[in-house]
């Protein structure tokens, strides 16, 4: 019968055996014989264990080299020195037992010996005597003969890996992974070390082969590897752990690009593989960082962690695939943030922070990350901030200011060029920053400038540096980079032609864009992007026959593009193209081929070519016809209407109307005031009109006629041209009832965008350890369950104020509402609805009365109908002038005005300075400039003006053409 003394000593023997504590053995095994005569057995199979593994643990690993199909070991012994141990195995084995008593320590004792051939280079031999081990399951379900036996599936596998016979090692790991799965709960110290020897090797070998390894199987190994290896220490087997995981990281990648990406074990076929995908990835690269950061020291001057940088260009690479949010940019931006302080001023790291600092619309911290970064490979200089100011022409961006357009570089010849390493400057390629990535930088740094910043200066001068930077090293680059790169360049000349006044260099600019873009398409004649761009650039050059059929091409290419639909409708609202009827088709069937997908920037544009077809409509059928499209606009702008977000709510509020109350005061004025008008005086007021409108009056993104998400009913308005304490808001009841009923509408419309998306300020915010600890306990169990996994791509810092994206998009979205009411307040006027029309100026006043020179346009246009003052009506021009001195329609309005006045001096000097500048292609200044000069009997003039403006009518949109996208 057993003592329990016994028993006892049986348990902590399997324990120690289990932990490998093999210095407490010896004693164990003496007091187990002490109290078992008959346990000479596994007292001697202990012993030799405990030997074996104590030589084993002196070994030095060899694994800094491992990559797929090529593994190290640890060095093995001379058979000699494990002769003692093998015989000492043997005797234990060989040791009489006729009732077959001690079977199973027999077996375990087999098992160990099998090891000792294994450790001493033995394979064949290993492999001989594992074959003789037979175990039954439930002899080996538990404790240490578990531990034996995938002790033992474990060296069959990698001898059968290490002796050539592949299919038999990956038949064995497979075995092996189906082991430690299914006893997942076991825990123990030599468990973890064998599975991890086994799964490491496996997963290694099965990179290597991936023709012999299913992808399922190989997906699951790994996926058991970090199962194992994240319930131990992070410093536990690092140098291995991190040589598997970048590999995973790479192979899950590339085969989830090619569609050969598995689910885990236990999913259902319905579930999201995608989320499933990126829950893998992020943990993988979570694990990975943490790793990393363990072993990587802090840079010296000039030293290059290139493991950090490869890390870093995987995670980015990546970051397509599972960054899916603004957060997860932000996340992204904060591993940026980390690994920039384990390098020294490494190009790389700079140019993924400034795209992510440009998708992410932080478009001031993007120029200094690409200012920074063209530093760092030579690009630029620290004097070229200064230089690149100076030039001879003015270009004039949205603000009105005034930027000095740089010399071009001249084109390099063929001869000229040199070899890669030789581009602008010396270039600092210490990490070897390829050119294409430079180039790429360039164009994106293009796109941001002409897209979304409008500063043709700034995108001509990054255009001209990539344009040298290609030339001297294009013998290494793609037809594609050239194409695209040209197609980008022209883009910029175009704006920059757009924003120049002197109409001396202006023509010269827009040639140089229509050059780059055929270019391009010399290139690459098959790329719809270039055929938009060319046609949008021939539109803006009047060029009316040649653009119509670049957008064509284009559209057959991509008959989806929404911006091409819009620009052929405009191209054939052109006079010369014939009439409106064949443009209001057109319009209609691109509205039918348009699928609108869940993007602010389509669905502003999908407004904007709504608008398009409302004028049409007006133009062919009349005013009563457009304000019944009208409705349509209206309902849809909740779609594009920017919910502002809570760090913006102190600051924009609902607009308050003492704007238009200033216009009272300056009723008295005018009344009172009857002196002569001169350009001196006419600048001072403006001067002294700019502080009205900096008044600290506050706004929203969405007028009531939207949605009035504020609710903000203790804010009242002053009322447009309302009388003293009669000022408040009426409603302008377009179609029917629709004060109220707009408003149920836009908020529903709204408020179903604000719950369809999270708010920044509900997402957790937790330090970046305690999310990684939380990201590797989550590794535990990669299923369909997991819930609580935080991402490496979770940010731990929210933003306090909205990106210069959101605020611009806000802007845009305001203009957009303002504009639809003054469209609305437009057809009024020609319907004689002027108290409809008045009330709808009042409606875009609440809107954006700080940005819209058209806000105070309209309302001069409305005024003069009415009427008024004829100084009053030039008071809304002259305010329109104050928010922007270069707007076209408020500069002809006023000169139209003075006409009226019989002023033809002062009229002829605004005509003139317009058609000198950014007014250059409207007709209408022309032609009025025309008959000014016939009246001062200047014929030759009178002739010149007259027929440009024919010319110019017969090629003039419904809508100007600067209403589409700049690039796409």
């Amino acid at each position: 019968m057993t003592s329990a003394k016994l028993v006892q000593i049986s348990k902590d023997i399997d324990t120690a055996r289990c932990n490998g504590n093999w210095s407490a053995i010896p004693e164990l095994a003496r007091r187990y014989k002490k109290y078992n005569s008959e346990g000479t057995i596994l007292e001697q199979t202990i012993l030799a264990e405990a030997n074996l593994s104590q030589l084993c643990a002196n070994k030095p690993n060899n694994y800094q080299d491992d990559e797929p199909g090529k593994v190290g070991m640890e060095d093995r012994f001379e058979p000699e020195q494990v002769k003692l141990v093998q015989q000492q195995l043997r005797n234990a084995i060989q040791f009489v037992d006729p009732n077959n008593t001690f079977a199973i320590q027999k077996e375990f004792a087999t098992i160990i010996l099998a090891r000792s051939h294994y450790e001493s280079g033995e394979y064949e031999k290993a492999l001989e005597v594992i074959q003789t081990v037979s175990f039954i399951n439930d002899e080996v379900s538990q404790g240490y003969g578990l531990v034996l036996f995938l002790q033992a599936r474990a060296i069959k596998a990698i001898c059968y890996e290490l002796i050539g016979d592949i299919v038999n090692a990956v038949q064995t790991y497979e075995g092996v992974e189906s082991l430690i799965a299914e006893y997942s709960s076991m825990k123990c110290r030599l468990w973890a070390e064998w599975s991890e020897t086994a799964l490491y090797r496996a997963v290694l070998l099965g990179l290597g082969n991936e023709e012999i390894m299913k992808t399922s199987s190989l997906l699951e190994l790994i996926r058991q590897y970090q199962k194992i290896t994240t319930t131990q220490p992070t410093h536990w087997r690092i140098e291995k752990r991190m040589t598997l995981t970048r590999h995973a990281i790479r192979f899950t990648s590339n085969i989830y690009r090619n569609g050969r990406y598995i689910l885990p074990a236990g999913c259902a076929p319905d579930d999201d593989e995608r989320q499933m995908f990126i829950i893998e990835q992020s943990q993988l690269h979570t694990v990975y960082e943490k790793m990393l950061y363990q072993q990587v020291p802090m840079p010296k001057a000039g030293q290059i962690n290139k493991s950090v940088l490869d890390f870093v260009d995987q995670l980015a690479s990546d970051f397509e695939l599972i960054g899916t949010t603004t957060q997860d940019l932000r996340g992204f931006k904060e591993v940026l943030d980390r690994a920039s302080q384990r390098t020294f001023n490494s190009p790389s790291i700079t140019r993924h922070l400034f795209h992510a600092l440009y998708q992410l619309g932080e478009y001031e911290e993007a120029e200094y990350a690409l200012r920074s970064y063209l530093y760092l490979v030579g690009l630029i200089s620290y004097g070229w901030e200064e230089a690149h100011k100076h030039g001879n022409a003015l270009a004039i961006d949205q603000q009105g200011i005034s930027m000095a357009i740089p010399t071009a570089r001249p084109d390099l010849s063929d001869e000229n060029t040199k070899g890669e390493h030789d581009s602008i400057g010396d270039i600092k390629n210490v990490e070897g920053e390829k050119i294409p990535n430079m180039l790429q930088v360039l164009m994106s740094a293009i796109k941001m400038y002409c897209n979304d910043l409008a500063k043709s200066v700034e995108a001509v001068e990054m255009a001209e540096i990539a344009k040298e930077l290609y030339q001297k090293n294009k013998q290494h680059l793609t037809a594609d980079i050239a194409a695209s790169l040209y197609r980008a360049i022209g883009v910029a000349y175009g704006l920059l032609g757009c924003q120049t006044f002197d109409p001396e260099v202006r023509p010269t600019y827009h040639e140089k864009a229509l050059s780059y873009l055929k270019q391009s398409l010399e290139i690459n004649n098959h790329s719809w992007e270039t055929y938009y761009q060319l046609a949008l650039q021939q539109a803006e050059m009047h060029d009316i026959g040649q653009a119509i059929q670049s957008i064509t091409r284009a559209l057959q290419v991509n008959s989806s593009h929404l911006p091409s639909w819009h620009l052929l409708t405009l191209i054939v609202s052109c006079p010369v193209q014939g009439d409106f009827k064949q443009a209001l088709k057109t319009c209609e069937i691109g509205l039918q081929q348009i699928e609108l997908k869940d993007d602010h920037d389509e669905s502003e544009q999908f407004m904007l070519f709504q608008m398009t077809r409302t004028w049409l409509l007006y133009a062919l059928n009349g005013p009563e016809s457009a304000l019944t499209s009208s409705e349509i606009l209206f309902s849809s702008f909740g779609k594009i209407a920017v919910i502002p977000e809570a760090s913006q709510s102190g600051c924009h509020d609902m607009v308050l109307s003492g704007s238009f109350g200033n216009l009272s005061e300056l009723q008295g004025q005018r009344r009172n005031n009857n002196r002569e008008r001169s350009s001196s005086s006419a600048s001072k007021e403006n001067n002294s009109k700019s502080n009205e409108l900096t008044a600290p009056s506050l706004r929203t993104g969405r007028a009531r006629s939207a949605s009035n998400l504020a609710s903000k009913a203790s804010i009242t308005s002053t009322g447009l041209l309302s009388d003293g304490a009669k000022n408040h808001h009426h409603g302008l009841h377009l179609f029917g009832s629709r004060s109220t009923s707009r408003k149920d509408k836009g908020t529903d419309s709204l408020q179903n965008s604000i719950n369809g998306n999270a708010s920044i300020q509900s997402l957790p915010i937790e330090p970046y350890d305690m999310k990684v600890n939380n990201s590797v306990g989550s590794l535990q169990s990669i299923s369909p369950s997991v819930t609580s996994f935080q991402s490496i791509l979770q940010p731990s810092h929210i933003p306090t104020k909205p990106s210069a994206r959101a605020v611009l998009r806000r802007q845009r979205s305001e203009r957009i509402l303002s504009d639809l009411w003054l469209l609305t307040a437009q057809l009024f006027i020609k319907l004689g609805k002027l108290d409809e029309a008045k009330k709808a100026v009042e409606e875009a006043e609440h809107v954006d009365w700080t940005n819209n020179p058209m806000v105070w346009c309209i309302l001069g246009k409305l005024l003069l109908v009415s009427k008024k003052d004829i100084e009053e009506t030039q008071a809304a021009f002259d305010k329109a002038l104050v928010i922007d001195p270069y707007h076209a329609v408020s500069r002809l309005e006023l000169a139209k005005s003075y006409l009226l006045q019989e002023n033809d001096q002062m009229a002829e000097g605004i005509l003139d300075n317009l058609t000198k500048s950014n007014g250059w292609d409207c007709a209408e200044a022309w032609f009025l400039l025309g008959e000014i000069y016939k009246k001062t009997e200047r014929l030759d003039r009178t002739k010149a003006c007259l027929f440009y403006a024919l010319e110019l009518e017969s090629t003039t949109p419904i809508q100007p053409f600067s209403i589409l996208p700049r690039f796409i």
